[in-house]
């Protein structure tokens, strides 16, 4: 169960911090603090998933031993400003919000940017693993692939692909798109790439692939056949207001908002869109290609467990294997082919209802 510390000298901003947890689907370990030294003493002695540190602390008797805590803690930290007129002071990887409007304790935006922090919890892992750890995944994975791997429990057409890619993914990208057919549903990329660079990036994937490619961030997904995210911000993923299931609403049929995940060094998050989608109750199929890192594979396996299919890319044909081999591990429903193969499985999957039910029939 995730701990959540719950620092504040006001007994108001507690009480309405532990009712937020408790609106949640999930369960959480809360474990308040009234002091900036209790707050320490917390954060030093065990782990705990999300801190959220009402910033008045910090300067308070101990709270220089309270910032130095949070800057040393790895996992996710929410501030709240509430200081005056001196600000709250930078802590790494912290997302600071503003916790007065006009001057008043705002608990309605508190209560969006905590919402906002537990959706990023909920797919957020440790940044790194050891060298070993992947390689062994990687061993692990391929030992794992056979001629007739496991069949994903697809049960009707998928209504959007989502892809994932990192170090050599521009490379798998380009060929992968240029080999598929006119796609009959939308196409969203997560390539992890600086916000700078991925409109060239977009425009560049048009032209080798001669679909059309446009960059996106936030609000309603545009018509085009491919998405590129931009990057620097991670994303979630669900249907437009009065959108329902189903396919041909386009790409106007769904909705990005933006977020940050904590410890997340690579942008857009994979984990985060493939895992928002499917619990927004959209028929997903994901795709993982080389990238170095696990990016993706915890929101395969959540996109898989809601129905959806996986299908990664073969380990020797990548640039670097670790994320088509973490996702393998992770979801052993998700299916290594080349880019051919992914291309063909892809046209199957989002084939119109009759011939795609079909598709899915004899896969699964």
């Amino acid at each position: 169960m995730p701990s959540v510390l719950l620092a504040s000298p006001s007994t108001f901003l507690r009480i309405g911090l532990m009712q937020q947890l408790r609106r949640q689907q999930r369960r959480f370990d809360p474990i308040e603090a009234v002091t900036a030294g209790e707050a320490a003493r917390v954060l030093a002695g065990r782990a705990i998933d999300l801190a959220i540190v009402d910033d008045t602390l910090l300067g308070e008797t101990g709270g220089d031993l309270l910032q130095e805590t949070l800057t040393r803690h790895t996992r996710q930290t929410l501030l709240i400003a509430l200081r005056e007129p001196c600000g709250t002071p930078p802590i790494p990887g912290a997302i600071v919000i503003a916790g007065r409007l006009d001057g008043v304790l705002d608990m309605g935006g508190i209560a969006r940017a905590l919402d906002g922090a537990l959706d990023a919890l909920a797919v957020a892992r440790p940044a790194r693993r050891a060298a070993t750890q992947q390689a062994t995944a990687v061993k692990d994975a391929r030992a794992s692939v056979r001629p007739d791997p496991t069949r994903p429990n697809l049960t009707r057409p998928a209504e959007i692909i989502l892809m994932a890619a990192s170090t050599g993914g521009p490379g798998a990208l380009a060929a992968l798109l240029g080999r598929m057919e006119p796609p009959q549903v939308p196409i969203v990329v997560a390539q992890h790439m600086p916000a700078d660079q991925t409109a060239a990036f977009a425009r560049h994937l048009a032209v080798e692939t001669r679909l059309s490619v446009c960059e996106c961030g936030a609000g309603q997904l545009p018509s085009a056949q491919v998405v590129v995210l931009r990057g620097g911000a991670d994303y979630r993923l669900r249907r437009a207001a009065g959108q329902g299931s189903g396919q041909g609403s386009g790409g106007q049929g769904y909705w990005l908002s933006t977020i940050t995940v904590a410890g997340n060094t690579f942008h857009p998050c994979a984990d985060l869109l493939f895992a928002s989608a499917a619990e927004a109750g959209i028929k997903v199929a994901a795709v993982v290609l080389s990238g170095m890192g696990e990016d993706g594979a915890r929101g395969a396996g959540i996109v898989a467990a809601h129905g959806g299919g996986v299908l990664v890319q073969d380990f020797d044909s990548c640039v670097v294997p670790g994320m088509p081999a973490a996702t393998r591990a992770a979801c052993p429903s998700a299916l290594v082919a080349s880019l051919s193969g992914i291309a063909g499985r892809l046209a199957r999957w989002t084939a119109p209802s009759s011939r795609g039910a079909a598709a899915m029939a004899e896969e699964t």
